[in-house]
């Protein structure tokens, strides 16, 4: 695998720096100098990487005061094309058309699969689902095929409503069923903020949520995140100096870096939200996906102004195909959002019954706990196999939860390049700057050991292994 020079290393440090929110939109570069004796390199090399992210508009410079990070511009209209006309093929390895890619690799060549968070077919947890209802007894019984509500069926409101346990949250009027989380953040999104608007986003992030917020024309205002989720810190200093229109963060098993936000900056951050009146979207995805100690209490359940809107999904804890969803929230968005799912009729009433039927013959608590003891297994035997590569320069947290590895790579090492030969041997995962705003080269890609049984966990890591 081909080495990066001194100048790339250098080079890409500082723009994953940048587009991490490590160093803040506004904040003043360290100068060329100083830099260059604290990185131990010359000060041409730091001059020249300079002038590179200046050229990419990454930074700009003041006469006489210095280098600043700068805003990053919202993406670009696509220009207007016939209705028949293709749209105009972007590079090779941005990150929409090479998640594309990997899921035709998973599809058709049943390439061992790192790369998606989703619970594989080898578990029996579609079975028992499957089992749990009859669907010619939910026809004859129910209004399966029939429209009810634009929120969803009231039945399974009610149960989440009461699942959340949070008195925030008590009333099937405050929950919407959606076609899976990522619809439910769509409208949330779209309500909240217009195209050109601003909204703060740990970084990096999930990238179904990156290329939605991109779709939409939003200004990201990136915050970096640490071992103990999104930087606090940071963000104030932020909200500070602009006004985003939405705080998003996954703050419990975070996707990609697995990190859960500590009680003391859950918090902090709601403090901050009501400070400013911004609200925070909180995508909890993987909550219930611990594997002994139970994480700290959502955002919602600790919300006290209403500041909050909340995210989840079936999905993750049942299986990828129910699509199902729903967003909690305090009433007056409820309504909102109501309004808006109209334009899309409802959320498929024939899955929701289903979903119901399910529920109510009480194995969902059951099944939730073999789930996680089913991915908690898959975690220690990648764990194993991490553990291994230690010496050869890479490095990584354990997580308690959810679906994800996060491992730094040796920084002379080549994720894309990683990757390539990876798919040569019929492995795939994700490259760190799928779940950043812009491609760069950074020494970070995304494990997920949820997919593939133990057997081909340990088949994949030691063709990882041999590749390193």
């Amino acid at each position: 695998m081909q080495r990066k020079t001194l100048y790339q290393t250098v080079y890409h440090r500082l723009r994953y720096q940048i587009l991490s929110g490590d160093w803040p939109i506004g904040s003043k570069l360290p100068p060329e100098r100083k830099l260059a004796e604290e990185w131990g390199v010359s000060r041409n090399t730091i001059v020249h990487a300079y002038a590179d992210l200046e050229t990419e508009e990454l930074i700009y410079s003041r006469v006489g005061s210095g280098r600043y990070v700068q805003a990053l511009p919202p993406p670009s209209a696509l220009p207007r094309l016939h209705w028949k006309d293709s749209l105009p093929g972007g590079s090779a390895l941005s990150a929409p058309s090479l998640m594309t890619e990997l899921h035709a690799l998973v599809g058709t060549r049943s390439a061992l699969n790192f790369a998606f968070g989703e619970g594989g077919n080898h578990t029996r947890l579609k079975a028992q689902f499957a089992k749990g209802i009859d669907p010619l007894h939910i026809l004859e019984t129910s209004e399966a095929d029939y429209l009810f509500p634009v929120q969803g069926l009231p039945e399974l409101r009610s149960w989440i409503a009461e699942w959340m346990g949070c008195e925030q949250i008590t009333e099937p009027s405050q929950v919407m069923i959606t076609s899976g989380s990522q619809e439910a953040l769509q409208m949330t999104t779209a309500i909240l903020a217009n195209p050109g608007d601003s909204i703060a986003v740990e970084m990096p992030t999930y990238f179904g949520a990156l290329h939605l917020f991109q779709s939409l024309g939003l200004h990201l205002i990136p915050v970096p995140v640490d071992n103990e989720g999104m930087r606090i810190d940071v963000l104030e200093g932020i909200l500070s100096r602009s006004r985003p229109r939405f705080i998003y963060t996954v703050p419990t098993f975070h996707n990609p870096t697995g990190t859960i936000l500590s009680e003391a900056r859950r918090q902090q951050l709601l403090a901050l939200s009501e400070k400013h009146a911004i609200p925070i979207v909180e995508d909890d995805a993987y909550r219930h996906l611990h594997f002994n100690q139970e994480p700290p209490p959502p955002l919602k359940a600790l919300d006290r102004q209403g500041n909050v809107i909340y995210i989840n999904t079936f999905s993750k804890v049942l299986f990828p195909g129910l699509r199902l969803g729903w967003v909690a929230a305090n009433r007056p968005f409820m309504e909102r959002l109501t309004r808006y799912k109209e334009l899309s009729i409802s959320t498929n009433t024939f899955v929701q019954h289903a979903l119901w039927s399910y529920l109510q013959k009480g194995a969902f608590q059951d099944h939730l706990q073999e789930a996680r003891c089913h991915y908690q297994r898959q975690a220690a035997v990648m764990d194993e196999h991490l553990r291994q590569l230690i010496p050869k320069g890479i490095s990584y947290m354990t997580p308690t939860g959810g679906f994800y590895y996060w491992v730094s790579l040796p920084e002379q090492v080549s994720p894309k390049e990683l990757l390539q030969k990876a798919i040569e041997q019929n492995v795939v995962f994700a490259t760190g700057d799928m779940f950043l705003p812009r491609e760069t080269e950074q020494p970070f890609i995304r494990l997920c050991y949820s997919h593939e049984t133990e057997a081909g966990i340990e088949q994949g890591m030691r063709i990882l292994s041999s590749l390193l």
